[in-house]
């Protein structure tokens, strides 16, 4: 009787860790989607808002120009450093928002293939578990005097 529970918990430990390890690289495949997928809301993001700061600046230029011209002072240099200025700190904006659009998606990157590692680790662990659970098994119908012993009890 012993030995049929035995071989009993050995095919459910067996099942339970093949079947844990197909859930754990499915899990995998659906954390690299997920990646995958903000990944490419950071970008459409981070494009949205580059053009916003493109009009931005654009506007702000053709603000600048008209009020130079109401005023008077269109072309003197004040106007013009105006103008520069305007446009140098867009390019500031445009920059870092492109760098924090890529330091974003590396991040995402780098927590899949984390999360994929971490699903793999545990398929690793569920398969050492498999082996040691035979070795038991093993161990035990050894120490029976073989399987036809072990089984015919």
């Amino acid at each position: 009787m012993a030995e049929v529970v035995m071989v009993i918990g050995a095919v459910v430990g067996a099942v339970s860790s093949v079947n844990s390890m197909n859930t754990a690289k499915k899990s995998a495949a659906a954390q690299q989607k997920a990646s995958n997928t903000q990944i490419q809301m950071q970008r459409t993001k981070a494009t949205r808002e580059r053009r916003q700061s493109i009009r931005a600046n654009i506007a702000a230029r053709a603000r600048m120009r008209n009020q130079a011209e109401l005023t008077g002072v269109s072309g003197s240099s004040g106007a013009e450093g105006g103008r520069s200025s305007i446009s140098s700190q867009g390019g500031a904006n445009l920059g870092f928002s492109a760098q924090m659009s890529g330091l974003g998606q590396q991040f995402t990157a780098f927590s899949g293939q984390a999360a994929s590692l971490a699903s793999k680790s545990q398929s690793q662990a569920a398969m050492g578990s498999l082996g040691f659970q035979a070795y038991s098994f093993g161990s035990s119908v050894k120490d029976k005097g073989g399987f036809k012993k072990a089984f015919t009890a």
